[in-house]
């Protein structure tokens, strides 16, 4: 067929000539079209670099010489506001300050450096940011005690009569056993109580028929006589132990009676039986121990750090092996005045009531105390913010103490700024904080609010930069804009910090990408200073 679609026509071979230049002009079309997709993707990878160098073409001269001098001007608030010419920040109105060029940025206190990330940095590093909010947390205190006798709810009987007296019979004999107040253990067979009887038994007779045919003073002496007489004898039973009823019993029985009984002074468990059957015991001999089960202790030891967690009245749960998933509650009743040197310890009793008779003195047990970090001496002692006891509606700058929308000290950027708002007059730390406090007063008016009830600030674990000399939290100053801000932190509640000093809440932080914003400032010379000096800051741009 012929090459041009005429019939009889066919096309002349190519030459060795024309077969090279095709192959010449294939390959430079594919040149072309790699050269100009570099000449693309490199305009993308450095458009940073070449905006600046048109940025700089297309200055004015004026500016160009500034530039050229080597200063700089800048806000001390707002880091994103650099010029060329000395003025005003346009944001928040504050004179610029003047630097050389490269110079580190003066920050102020408490904050270590500040990075600038570009929206599609922040977004590819997955930063988020949460609020600084109040939530109830707790430290917990675990210990591991041993569980022992109440010792005010033991009692000890003994003989009380005076020489050697026999046990006549015992109706406890086992130890272990459990009795009641007023219950018959045994009794006592005693000569000396024989004797105690006859007398109390002749003199109460002598004074129920005293003489009546006698007047006089002689019938009063006599009178007078058999009454002491009959008081003598009944003191003397009484001091012997024995109860006014049995006194009474002695005195209207015919015979007298050397036997007494033992009388189970509390309701309890015979815990000790030191007498048997025919026994001879003297005077203070003991004959049975009995104690209260009902209430117990436990005592366990705390170490010296934790002593500030632990108050007396403070409520614990014991649990222990013997009954798995169940909680015994009870109170810190004592702490001791004296630390073991040896263990750095010191012993702590608590109490508990013991109703179902479940827990038996021996038992190990656990035992866990809770605190609300917002009672601990720390973060009474750190906690920074408005004076508790000042006027919410008239606050002086020492009662303030921080200003309410960057949460510096009072005087960090110069004279305090006084504002009123809602009927409050406020402080402030510059002007430039006058318009933000004016869009969102409820944000900020509720830094001056007191806490809720046993809540404290809190940040999540994962916003902590901790860096060995310092703990660093990244707060969101500005949109796209983090400072690295010295904080103080109690100790770790779960997944969250109590925050001592440093925030103040509705802060933002954030919680996660903060070590790539950590990273982001460390890269830079004045950024990685900030880590050695607390005094030193930086400013990052990250795009």
């Amino acid at each position: 067929m012929a090459a041009n679609g005429l019939p009889g026509l066919s096309a002349p071979p190519l030459t060795r000539w024309e077969r090279f230049r095709l192959i010449v002009k294939v390959v430079e079309l594919r040149l072309r079209f790699i050269a100009l997709m570099a000449v693309t993707g490199a305009v993308f990878a450095y458009w940073d670099t070449i905006w600046n160098h048109i940025d700089k073409w297309r200055r004015p001269a004026a500016e160009t010489a500034a530039a050229e001098a080597g200063f700089e001007f800048y806000c001390p608030m707002h880091p994103s506001v650099v010029m060329a010419q000395p003025g005003l920040c346009p944001i928040c109105g504050m004179p610029l300050s003047k630097r050389a060029q490269g110079e580190p940025e003066a920050l102020p206190p408490g904050v270590a450096a500040r990075v600038s990330l570009s929206p599609q940095r922040i977004a590819q590093a997955g930063v988020r940011t949460v609020p600084v909010a109040y939530a109830p947390l707790v430290e917990e205190v675990v210990t591991v005690g041993t569980v022992e006798l109440d010792e005010r709810l033991v009692r000890r009987i003994a003989s009380r009569l005076p020489g050697l007296t026999r046990i006549e019979s015992l109706r406890v004999n086992v130890t272990g056993q459990t009795i009641r107040a007023g219950e018959v253990l045994g009794t006592l067979y005693s000569a000396s109580l024989y004797q105690a009887a006859q007398e109390l038994r002749l003199a109460a007779r002598a004074q129920a028929a005293r003489p009546s045919t006698v007047s006089g003073s002689l019938a009063r002496q006599l009178s007078g006589d058999n009454s002491a007489l009959l008081q003598a004898s009944i003191e003397k039973l009484r001091l012997w132990g024995l109860t006014q009823d049995q006194i009474d019993a002695l005195a209207r029985s015919e015979v007298a009676d050397p036997r007494i009984p033992i009388v189970a002074p509390i309701d309890g468990v015979v815990i000790r039986k030191a007498v048997v059957e025919g026994q001879y015991v003297g005077e203070g001999d003991p004959l049975f121990e009995v104690a209260d089960l009902g209430h117990l202790w436990i005592k366990g030891r705390i170490y010296e750090h934790q002593l500030s967690l632990v108050q007396v009245g403070q409520e614990v749960e014991a649990t222990v092996t013997a009954y798995p998933g169940e909680v015994f509650r009870g109170t810190v009743a004592l702490i001791d005045p004296v630390l073991d040197a040896a263990t750095r310890t010191v012993g702590v009793r608590f109490d508990l009531d013991n109703p179902d008779l479940q827990l038996r003195p021996g038992m190990y047990a656990t035992v866990r105390l809770q605190t609300p970090v917002a009672r601990t001496p720390a973060y009474l002692a750190a906690r920074r913010g408005p004076a508790a006891d000042a006027n919410p509606l008239a606050l002086t700058p020492a009662a303030q103490r921080v200003c309410l929308v960057t949460n510096l000290q009072l005087g960090a950027m110069g004279d305090p700024v006084a504002m009123e708002i809602e009927g409050r007059r406020v402080w402030l730390c510059c002007a430039g904080c006058e318009d933000k406090l004016r869009a969102d007063p409820a944000l900020y008016l509720a830094r001056l609010e007191s806490a809720p009830r046993d809540q404290v600030l809190t940040i999540p674990e994962s916003a902590v930069i901790d860096t060995g000399r310092r703990t660093l939290v990244y707060v969101e100053a500005e949109p796209g804009v983090f400072e690295a801000r010295d904080v103080q932190l109690g100790p770790r509640s779960g997944d969250l910090y109590p925050v001592l000093d440093g925030l103040a809440v509705g802060e933002r932080v954030a919680a996660a990408g903060a070590f790539l914003i950590d990273a982001e400032t460390r890269l830079s010379a004045g950024g990685s200073a900030a880590y050695a000096e607390p005094a030193a800051g930086s400013l990052v741009h990250a795009h």
